[in-house]
């Protein structure tokens, strides 16, 4: 061993005996103050590494670490003194605490400015004095400017704390004007005499009525005394005042004989039938609601139901306008016709009258109509219909009809525009007599329309033949104006084909905006949606019943949240004022002579942030609502987007946004201005099938159908369905659907109930249902849907593949008209066709040139498959000839569909 390394241990060695004087020892409890070292008792530590990680060996005993060995040891304002970071004055600490014997100490909640150093502000929700703000963020220094913003307003140099409601500000402080003051009272002693207290921890000084019973109390509130568990601190609780009644947006969130109006949950009463109810009111769910006439059945002769009530017909002198419809028409000789005529009056009520001048012009004997309207087709030609009240001197209004020879023989089509119903000339249309099932036309024969939208084909005497029509007129954009529209093998003589406007790059649509100032419900959210009627049901689905998807910015806040494009929400947050959230309505629809409807109301809050997405179409059922009836839109080419419309970051201007994108022309769609204001007042309990498999969701209308105006939804709801069945259908509860009652011209359709089943993620299946009756039923159970169809398409050889299991459970449920739906990069065509239960395949007519290429040969065409079941005693055939009921007459006659797009 080194001499250095001996000398080591030697001094380790002796570094560890005990002093001499020290007492003997054995273990450490025979050392007090200290620890048995070698037999004797020496000290608790000899150096750092023998106390704790946080201590120190300080004259043989652990101590705590020192805070500091000197002062830039410590926080800017301290000074290390004796090992301790100690403050100098109040400034080195927290808002909240001051400096006392060198430390930080909370300091006492101040309630106002005299608890606060000179200059100083409380900020009393904290008790924390602080220094003036000049802007909200100064309120809460350290947090992101955005919340801070959110949090509090700044005013007059006091950081007040924001609020919606009495729990976002803690016990001892109550929400008055959108911010946080401290509360009035802990029982009824600390108020004035004729006032209670409503609470302990933030109570609010209230006044009170007594009273024995509720015919003695204001709207929304009932005669009652506090339950025990409710009663108000230090008042009597069996002195019955008057309280309101509970708040509510749905029937549903009431008891089972109560019913929400004003948003509360007015007392009601049980029944089974309306002989129950008091007058005036209805039995709907079992539960006494406000009743009214629900269609003009419910009325006495000479009448009308109009904006929920029987009215007699207006005095002539009264009556300042009027309104036709519809407005064009295509007739056969020997067709009839019902033509409606709706009165106004100076003060804007409407009335459908039953009985009216109409005078036949131009063409003299080729129709006649009697006074209630009804057309009858006696001899070719065109004439126009005038139609006035007898004895008015009010402008009359005028409808143009085109009236055919019948057809003696051969075959007849009749091509006009879906939108405006005239006829269209100069369209091609290929005809092929007696089609092959499989392959092309062996002899097609090609006639362009004449003026009257004709073409004859005098040689065709097949049993069957098919048709397919091809515009070629262009739009602006150089894309095609029309679909182009096929029937396949159909025994119908005398065809009629309406041509819809290509939706490929271009839509129909509207802007609107909504005033919130007349609805009836209160809160700080502001909500109103608007849609349009619609001429064929079977294209509406999730994704476009609302508008297209906009990204809106959060009140205060930079990310944006995807909103319908028919939504505009403000929100009113306390002091900050009216925040506009999305201001316009921009929606889609289709073409034609439309009812737009808004609906719009308010909330609180707190209670939009739980509702789910499909929750907001129940929560209309709570808005009040309005209609413009005889609204026309236009249809027209996408163009680009100049401002970022839609906040997706996209738009023309490079400049300023990320990419380009074009959208809906919605500057040059026809703009509204809606005040919804009559409270929706109809009930009407909807018993729900199952929905089909791979469906979840069922949107329910309550709806007037119009010959020109297609469907008009007055009431909407939605139900999401239960667990799949072993089938895999899903049960859905009953809905209580509110609705509104027509008015100002919408009145003229005939009242039903519309059911959707589709897919909250996805709207490429749907199945829905229409029911219709004289009067809109109390209560409606719904048929079975129909299944969704299964197909393929083959562009190469034009053929539709349907699945034969399929086709045949969707004719054994009725379905007895199919439409499939070809969409390429330019245009559509679309193919009509009677469904067979054999399933077989179907291949697409061959097509004119028309205006730009057929989809249906082209690679990557996108399918849709639709399956039709129609009223009974209208086929498929019947729907496709122009006599009697046709195309133009779809939504009227339309029972069930479905459809899907096969990927």
């Amino acid at each position: 061993m080194s001499r250095a390394l001996v000398s080591v241990v030697l001094l380790a060695v002796l570094s560890a005996c005990p002093p001499t004087s020290t007492t003997p020892c054995d273990t450490d409890t025979d050392c007090p103050e200290g620890r048995c070292r070698l037999g004797g008792c020496g000290p608790i530590c000899l150096d750092d590494t023998e106390c704790g990680s946080r201590q120190v060996c300080a004259g043989g005993a652990c101590a705590p670490r020192p805070e500091c060995t000197q002062a830039t040891d410590c926080a800017e304002g301290f000074a290390c003194t004796e090992g301790r970071c100690q403050c100098g004055s109040d400034a080195a600490c927290a808002a909240n605490q001051s400096c006392r014997e060198g430390r930080c100490v909370t300091a006492a909640a101040c309630t106002s400015a005299a608890d606060c150093p000179a200059g100083q502000r409380c900020e009393v929700v904290q008790g924390v004095c602080q220094a003036p703000c000049a802007q909200a963020t100064d309120c809460a220094p350290g947090v992101d400017p955005r919340v801070a913003s959110l949090l509090y307003v700044c005013r007059g140099g006091d950081c007040l704390r924001q609020c919606l409601n009495d729990q976002l500000c803690g016990a001892g402080f109550v929400c008055e004007a959108g911010t946080c003051v401290r509360a009035g009272c802990t029982t009824q002693a600390d108020c004035p005499s004729g006032q209670y207290c409503t609470s302990a921890t933030a109570g609010r000084c209230l006044e009170y009525q007594t009273c024995d019973s509720t015919a003695e109390c204001g709207p929304n509130t009932e005669c009652r005394a506090f339950t025990p568990a409710a009663c108000p601190p230090g008042f009597d609780c069996e002195t019955k005042i008057c309280q309101e009644l509970p708040r509510c947006l749905l029937d549903t969130e009431c008891s089972a004989t109560a019913y929400c109006r004003d948003s509360h949950c007015q007392p009601g009463a049980a029944c089974t039938d309306s002989s129950a109810c008091a007058s005036g009111f209805t039995c709907v769910a079992s539960r006494c609601v406000p009743g009214g006439c629900r269609g003009h059945a419910d009325c006495a002769p000479g009448e009308a139901c109009t904006d929920g009530a029987c009215r007699p017909a207006p005095t002539v002198g009264n009556i300042v306008s009027i309104a036709l419809s519809p407005r064009v028409l295509t007739l056969v000789v020997g067709d009839t016709a019902q033509l409606s005529l709706v009165a106004f009056t100076l003060d804007g009520a409407s009335f459908p009258l039953s009985e009216a001048s109409f005078s036949p012009l131009d063409a003299s004997g080729a129709v006649t109509v009697s006074s209630s309207g009804l057309v009858t087709a006696v001899s070719s030609g065109t004439v126009r219909v005038q139609a006035r009240p007898v004895g008015s001197v009010v402008t009359p209004q005028e409808a143009s009809l085109t009236v055919l020879p019948a057809l003696e023989s051969g075959r007849r089509i009749i091509v006009v525009d879906a939108a405006s119903r005239r006829s269209l000339a100069g369209v091609e249309v290929l005809g092929c007599d007696a089609p092959s099932a499989s392959g092309p036309c062996p002899a097609p024969v090609t006639v362009t329309t004449d003026m009257f939208g004709v073409a004859l084909f005098p040689s065709f005497t097949g049993t069957t033949a098919s048709f397919s029509a091809a515009s070629g007129e262009f739009r602006a954009d150089g894309r095609p104006r029309y679909d182009r529209v096929s029937v396949v093998s159909t025994p119908a003589r005398d065809v009629l084909l309406p041509l819809g406007e290509n939706p490929v790059h271009g839509a129909a649509g509207f802007n609107a905006g909504i005033s919130f100032n007349e609805v009836h419900s209160s809160g700080e959210l502001s909500l109103g949606v608007s849609v349009l009627s619609a001429g064929d049901p079977t294209a509406v689905d999730l994704s476009n019943l609302f508008g297209e998807t906009f990204l809106v910015p959060l009140p205060g806040l930079t990310q944006r949240v995807p909103a319908p494009g028919g939504l505009v929400a403000y929100a009113s947050l306390g002091l900050a004022g009216n925040t506009e959230i999305k201001t316009r309505s921009y929606g889609l629809g289709q073409a034609g002579r439309r009812t737009a409807v808004a609906f719009a109301g308010k909330l609180p809050l707190a209670r939009a942030t739980s509702l789910r997405p499909t929750d907001l179409l129940a929560y209309t059922g709570a808005m009040d609502y309005s209609l413009q009836a005889f609204t026309s839109i236009t249809h027209l080419p996408y163009v680009p987007d100049e401002t970022d419309l839609d906040g997706d970051g996209l738009c023309s201007d490079t400049t300023r946004c990320v990419g380009s994108e074009d959208l809906p022309d919605y500057g040059r769609f026809t703009g509204l201005t809606h005040r919804p204001r009559r409270e929706q007042l109809r009930r009407t309990e909807v018993v729900i099938p199952n929905l089909p498999s791979g469906l979840d969701t069922a949107v329910v209308a309550a709806v007037e159908l119009s010959p020109e105006a297609g469907l008009m939804p007055l009431g909407l709801a939605s139900q999401t369905a239960g667990a799949a069945q072993p089938d895999g259908t899903r049960p859905v509860p009953p809905v209580l659907l509110r609705s509104g009652a027509p008015y100002g011209g919408a009145e003229v359709g005939t009242p039903g109930v519309w059911v959707l089943a589709t897919s909250a993620a996805s709207g490429a299946s749907v199945s829905g249902s229409i029911v219709r009756a004289p009067s809109l039923p109390t209560r409606v159970s719904v048929p079975a849907f129909l299944p969704v169809p299964t197909a393929a398409y083959t562009p190469a050889s034009r053929t539709l593949t349907p699945s034969p299991a399929s086709w045949s459970t969707l004719a054994g449920a009725g379905a007895g008209l199919a439409r499939v739906t070809l969409t390429g990069a330019q245009g559509r065509h679309v193919v009509f066709f009677a469904l067979e239960a054999s399933g077989g395949a179907v291949r697409v007519p061959d097509s004119p040139a028309g205006a730009g290429a057929d989809p249906a040969g082209q690679p990557g065409v996108s399918l849709e498959v639709a399956a039709l079941r129609l009223s009974s005693g209208i086929s498929a055939e019947g729907l496709l000839d122009a006599p009697g009921v046709n195309l133009l007459q779809f939504p009227g006659v339309l029972d069930a569909y479905s459809r899907s797009r096969p990927q």
